[in-house]
């Protein structure tokens, strides 16, 4: 998974120069969708993206997807550890009593990756009220 993390870091980051109404060309979004293939390993999937201000000027081989707000955890690991940081987001939601679910969501934001030293944040699903 690193090496095709890696290739779509590098060339999301080299199209994010040439696209109009991006919000910030250094900060990727990962994504789940949610469904049954995702709890096998030979067809999980997980989309790097970005924010954008418009779809206006973005070519439609782009994937075009507007995910809801929601509340959630979120935890920082300037290292970029997924396990230590899911860790820690499993442990704060079992100590304040929080329940999560994807509910009727099809995709929901999983990781935040700022290239310009601010690091790695992983988020959980998101917070039932």
């Amino acid at each position: 998974m690193g090496g095709k993390y890696r290739h779509a870091k590098e060339a999301l980051l080299s199209s994010a120069k040439h696209l109009p109404h991006i919000v910030n060309p250094q900060i990727h979004y990962g994504l789940w969708p949610h469904g049954p293939s995702q709890s096998h390993p030979d067809t999980h999937v997980y989309i790097l993206c970005m924010e954008v201000e418009s779809y206006d000027d973005i070519p439609e081989w782009f994937l075009h997807l507007t995910v809801p707000a929601h509340r959630c955890v979120v935890v920082a690991n300037k290292d970029g550890n997924f396990e230590a940081a899911g860790q820690a987001v499993e442990a704060y939601l079992r100590e304040k009593g929080l329940q999560t679910s994807a509910g009727d969501r099809t995709y929901t934001i999983c990781e935040r990756y700022n290239y310009e030293g601010e690091g790695f944040a992983r988020y959980s699903l998101p917070l039932i009220d």
